[in-house]
């Protein structure tokens, strides 16, 4: 006889043994969000993960074990476990998200905005969704249109500190100082620990010649964090400003060895010691320039510029590696610094270039643009010169990448322009040379290269900076690059068969609060 079975008893039961493993989930829910709060993140993960487990639909418990993978490094992990989230439930505005924030900081730009998209298609207004999207569009240098996604997004979610600070940032790169500064004030507001804020603020001031605040606001970066070798680099230009030579250079120092002397630091530096020359502290940068020299003698930036803010004689022209490290590093920004500082060689050619040959293309030459850059010359050389006539040749790869952006030369080359000029005998009908034979002080051996790369009445036009200074055929300046003597050129010139044609003494550039001050010439092949 089977027993009678209490079905209340029963349900009573089965509602004690849920009531207890909801209990049981609950507990470790909160202790995996306490673990994570307090970035024990390991510990968080292993609960999560079996939460997960248990309970492999519930989108929540993926997205958590994905967050977790996503702060420990496991990227790939955690992009596995969002989209498996996204399985769970393809609307999921965390899962989309987070996701597309992880596949933004993989570089995965495609992936992300694609994701991203779906976010805003699921919530045009969603705070998160409309920042990721201007990070996407920030990163592909699009700054007002990243700007308009960033306030839309500080508009729909007020106080959003993520949103304000990148509307900082974003106004920092538009060269938009004031509101960028009022703006990093309010993302501190906001989070007055936040490092980036105080950053944006001092080098905004700096920017709008408010130096003390500038100092007091970097300062502040550097109690947050004391191993940045840009709060450094930042520190030390505002001391320039304020002419407080000796900590210009004790921070322009730690900011070398803050980055393990990484070599914008090192070209940072030696630029320090310059302007700190030039205040005639001779003590200070003698000091400094032998420490450097000493710490880092294997360093071509250290070693050159050390000899110039010395007045070394015995220099001949710029090291190779030198001149490639310093381009490679400036690339990106040359343009806009040249054009700051009323960078005027270029014009000056093209002026000499009209006067010539006047403004019509039928002219159809071979032409090397011997040191390119970035292409400043290459704009306007390119009508005169033959079918794929154009050809440009630097050192740095940084230079070069940013001139064939411009589409205008036929052929770039990288090399050093003494070994390129013998490989080219009676090559070219035009060559030109604007600002680079400021990196040579010896100029016998690129004279004859130019000579021998002329055709039969081909002309050169260059320029070179004017040696005010000394009564010798170049000088070694502080600034790391030479000047040379009209005289000298003139000697160099008729020795190496080039007919002088014309020479014009003009402003080159601005340096500081100082003209600069040089020579174009042109001489022909007879």
């Amino acid at each position: 006889m089977k027993p009678k079975i209490n079905l209340i008893m029963l349900r009573r039961e089965q509602r004690r043994i849920i009531s207890l493993r909801n209990k049981t989930v609950e507990n470790t829910e909160r202790e995996a969000a306490v673990c994570y709060r307090n970035g024990r993140y390991e510990e968080a993960l292993s609960l999560y993960l079996e939460l997960m487990r248990k309970y492999p639909r519930r989108e929540g418990y993926v997205i958590s074990c994905a967050n977790c993978f996503d702060i420990i490094g496991r990227r790939d992990k955690a992009v596995e476990l969002y989209k498996q989230a996204l399985q769970i439930n393809k609307k999921s505005l965390p899962a989309l998200n987070n996701l597309t924030t992880a596949l933004y900081e993989s570089g995965d730009l495609k992936q992300a905005e694609k994701y991203c998209r779906l976010a805003l298609r699921r919530d045009g207004e969603n705070a998160s969704a409309l920042v990721n999207m201007g990070n996407i569009v920030y990163r592909k240098g699009r700054y007002r249109e990243a700007l308009d996604l960033y306030r839309h997004a500080a508009e729909k979610q007020p106080d959003f500190y993520i949103a304000e600070i990148n509307i900082a940032n974003t106004l920092y790169d538009l060269k938009d100082y004031g509101p960028a500064a009022e703006q990093a004030l309010r993302s501190l507001r906001l989070n007055p620990s936040s490092l980036t804020a105080y950053v944006i603020l001092g080098n905004s001031y700096l920017e709008l010649d408010r130096y003390d605040e500038a100092l007091s606001a970097l300062k502040k970066a550097l109690q947050l964090d004391s191993e940045d070798p840009w709060i450094y680099n930042s520190l030390s230009q505002v001391c320039q400003k304020k002419s407080q030579w000796e900590d210009a250079l004790k921070y322009g120092w730690q900011a070398v060895e803050k980055s393990s002397g990484d070599e914008a630091q090192q070209i940072n530096f030696g630029y320090t010691l310059y302007e700190c020359a030039l205040e005639k502290t001779d003590s200070l940068v003698k000091k400094y320039a032998e420490n450097w020299r000493r710490r880092y003698p294997d360093n071509k930036v250290a070693a050159h510029m050390a000899a110039a803010v010395g007045n070394s004689g015995n220099i001949t022209g710029a090291d190779d590696d030198y001149i490639r490290n310093i381009f490679d590093v400036f690339a990106p920004d040359f343009e806009s610094v040249l054009t700051a500082l009323d960078y005027q060689a270029p014009a000056h050619i093209h002026e000499m270039l009209r006067h010539i040959y006047g403004e019509k293309t039928s002219r159809r030459m071979r032409i090397l643009d011997a040191g390119c850059g970035t292409g400043f010359c290459g704009v306007f050389l390119k009508k005169y010169a033959a079918w794929r006539g154009l050809w440009g040749v630097d050192l740095s790869t940084g230079m070069l990448s940013v001139a064939r952006q411009k589409k205008v030369y036929d052929k770039l080359f990288q090399e050093e322009l003494t070994v390129f000029l013998k490989q080219w005998k009676n090559r070219f009908d035009l060559i030109v040379s604007a600002d680079v034979l400021t990196y040579f002080g010896d100029l016998q051996n690129l004279f004859s290269g130019f000579a021998d790369s002329l055709r039969k009445g081909g002309r050169i036009l260059f320029t070179v900076s004017e040696n005010n200074i000394s009564g010798d055929a170049y000088f070694l300046h502080p600034s790391g690059r030479f000047l040379h003597s009209e005289k000298y050129i003139a000697d160099l010139l008729r020795r190496h068969g080039l007919e002088l044609e014309k020479s014009e003494r003009r402003k080159l550039r601005n340096e500081g609060e100082k003209e600069v001050f040089g020579f174009v010439f042109s001489a022909l092949k007879k």
